[in-house]
């Protein structure tokens, strides 16, 4: 008989697991309710805006005249938080329309733009990079700074 109460007790969480618990199940609900269900396309979105934040840091240390900066690293996060929130505003619009468009579209179109800053990241840090991918890297590069200068 104490062999059972023992195992009860251990089914039974503590106080900090029950917290825990609680806290990660009001994240996912949220999260699910923000995005929806986890597809691949939100999973890939979510390993390329890592994959660029952590390669962003690599760039900017082997660059020989650009310090670390935690003011750009919070700007990076910043920009990856607007991602997040245009990508769930695009999930909801789908589920005023009731299709499966708008969500696709953003997550595909920022996985695009995270996967170029991707190789301009790794191109910084001395990987060599195709010349044509260079050259269009390059050519997107002018034309941003064009866009600032104008602004």
């Amino acid at each position: 008989m104490n062999a059972v109460l023992e195992i009860g007790k251990s089914i039974i969480p503590v106080r900090m697991e029950a917290m825990w618990g609680a806290t990660i199940g009001v994240m996912g609900t949220i999260l699910t309710f923000c995005f929806g269900e986890w597809n691949n396309a939100l999973q890939s979105l979510a390993v390329f805006m890592f994959i660029d934040y952590i390669t962003g840091v690599m760039a900017a240390y082997m660059k020989p005249h650009s310090k670390l900066s935690s003011k750009r690293g919070f700007r990076g996060i910043v920009k990856k938080l607007a991602i997040v929130t245009f990508v769930a505003a695009a999930h909801h619009l789908d589920q005023a329309v009731g299709q499966n468009v708008f969500f696709l579209l953003t997550s595909y179109a920022f996985l695009g733009n995270e996967g170029l800053s991707i190789i301009e990241n790794v191109s910084h840090c001395g990987v060599p990079v195709p010349s044509n991918i260079k050259n269009k890297l390059e050519q997107l590069a002018h034309e941003k700074n064009e866009r600032v200068k104008g602004a």
